[in-house]
């Protein structure tokens, strides 16, 4: 998800409406409800001291304008009131353009209004654009692309000025290609929109300004991954932009709509883009706040959250875990030798899917070594065929390790242990598989360093307490080997309430059974 090139600047906004509002004597507007859903009388209240834009009060401008012309019965949108103290006004020696938001609830745009001036303050035209019209455009196969994505970015723009949204979604794929974080629910992170604090200048029917923005990057973690780190990940780009107003007759024809208070009907080409996460409403550009509520947001972390059963089903349906493992077992069979698999699990954003890579690293004795952080999120070890054949204190201690390290935050870790079939130990094919994963990290940690500071073991190093612990449970499974149900029973009594799960990978059904204990049986829940 690398961002290359340069986005639509700013500028763009001056292309949609120019493009338009020139020829807009010679467009059709869609009508308004006859009853409005907002008071029209209230519409252009301002403090003009407040509103006025280089000595120029254009929202009296407009208002007078609207007397004879009576533009607000025409608009899309009947419910939005406008925000004028968010106005955009760009001057060019010839013209001036005004942008204002529009908002039904202070907290969303419904619209935006456009507006033309002459060099001398008369108004050229008028035109509302709601966020329905903004959808039947931007999905449309019949509008130029450049003014599908004009538009998008306007508004973009505009709810950046006016609410401080910096996280977009929905934008269809043939949109800002390359510049997307998720291509699947079509989402774009720009931050800092500004723009050159020199006046537009315009020659003819050019125009330029130069535009900066801080837009996300993600480079040096590879695709599909980023820690929003400023240094690395956020770009600050400046650049010239020159604009084309073109005539009247190369105006993109915009899909015709059916007015009213919810904006205009018609149904959009290209299917649009189906984000979970898309605030609900007509603003279908914006991203729900309990999706994003996350500043170092990533791919991974907008997609719904994996549950433990979810995480350890994904990862073992993956042939190369499955290979992975499979290369344990014959460890099985070992004296004392145990050999670790680390897994990563990255989010591809062009397949829209997981991928995982794995790493063999050999340990000694009773012990492994696995790296945690970066996109490890679990591991495999083998218990060699004199070890227990349950997770281990050791097991528990690493995956709360992980699970601190883990990138995203909310990514679930696990630990798997493969371990001797105790009907068949010397049938390494046999084997059977263990794992533990996290339901609740602040209750691990915490029954952890309960356990690590008991009063017995405290001056004591890390090292030796955890050979004390591990010495106390070779003694509490002692003679269990061949009895799979009383050591997870054993276990879950322990550890059971760590704030995590144990499962038993089910080799007929391919699924991992959770295991739960009320003391005396063991219950198996199959993860789906």
């Amino acid at each position: 998800m690398i961002m290359t090139k340069k986005l639509i600047s700013w500028l763009s906004i001056l292309t949609v409406f120019l493009t338009l509002l020139w020829s807009c004597h010679n467009e059709d507007f869609a009508k308004g409800e006859a009853e409005p859903q907002r008071n029209n009388a209230n519409f252009f209240k301002h403090v003009s001291s407040a509103t006025a834009k280089s000595g120029v009060d254009y929202v009296s401008i407009l208002e007078e304008y609207n007397r004879e012309n009576d533009f607000l019965t025409t608009m899309p949108d009947q419910k939005g009131m406008p925000i004028w103290d968010k106005m955009q006004v760009v001057d060019t020696e010839t013209a001036t353009g005004l942008m204002i938001p529009l908002s039904d609830d202070n907290e969303t745009m419904s619209s935006v209004l456009f507006a033309t001036l002459d060099d001398e303050n008369s108004i050229i035209g008028v035109k509302d654009y709601d966020n329905k019209l903004l959808e039947n455009i931007v999905y449309s196969e019949k509008i130029d692309k450049d003014f599908r994505e004009q538009m998008f970015y306007t508004f973009m723009y505009m709810d950046n000025k006016t609410f401080g949204n910096e996280d977009f979604t929905n934008i269809p794929k043939d949109l800002f290609v390359g510049k997307k974080y998720n291509n699947e629910y079509g989402r774009i992170r720009i931050k800092n929109f500004t723009t050159s604090t020199a006046t537009a200048q315009q020659n003819g029917k050019m125009i330029w300004l130069q535009s900066c923005g801080v837009y996300w990057q993600c480079s040096h973690h590879g695709e599909g991954s980023c820690d929003n780190c400023m240094e690395k990940c956020h770009v600050n780009i400046c650049y010239d932009v020159v604009i084309s107003v073109p005539d009247g007759d190369a105006t993109p024809q915009i899909p015709n709509t059916s007015g009213g208070g919810d904006g205009g009907g018609g149904a959009p080409g290209p299917q649009p883009p189906k984000d979970p996460c898309t605030l609900s409403g007509t603003v279908f550009y914006r991203i729900s706040q309990q999706c994003n509520e996350n500043d170092n947001v990533t791919d991974e972390e907008l997609l719904p959250p994996q549950s433990p059963c979810e995480t350890l089903q994904k990862m073992i349906e993956n042939s190369t875990v499955k290979n992975a493992i499979d290369v344990l077992k014959p460890k099985t069979l070992l004296d004392k030798k145990e050999f670790t698999q680390e897994i990563e699990r990255k989010y591809n954003d062009i397949t829209q899917n997981y991928d995982y890579t794995t790493n063999l690293r050999e340990g000694d004795s009773f012990s492994s070594v696995a790296a945690t952080g970066e996109f490890i999120k679990g591991n495999a070890h083998n218990h060699p065929k004199d070890g227990i054949r349950i997770p281990s204190l050791g097991d528990i201690k690493w995956l709360s390790i992980c699970q601190r390290d883990i990138f995203p935050i909310s990514a679930v870790a696990y630990n798997i242990t493969v371990c001797a079939n105790h009907l068949s130990p010397t049938d390494y094919t046999t084997a059977n598989l263990y794992a533990i994963a996290t339901d609740n990290k602040d209750e691990l940690n915490t029954k952890l360093g309960d356990l690590y500071n008991r009063p017995d073991l405290i001056g004591k190093t890390e090292d030796n307490k955890r050979d004390l612990l591990m010495e106390e449970d070779d003694l509490y499974y002692e003679g269990l080997n061949d009895n799979p149900t009383e050591l997870e029973k054993r276990f879950l009594q322990k550890y059971g309430n760590f704030g995590l799960s144990l499962y038993r990978f089910n080799k007929t059904t391919n699924k991992w059974m959770k295991l739960t204990t009320d003391g005396n049986t063991i219950t198996e829940t199959p993860c789906e």
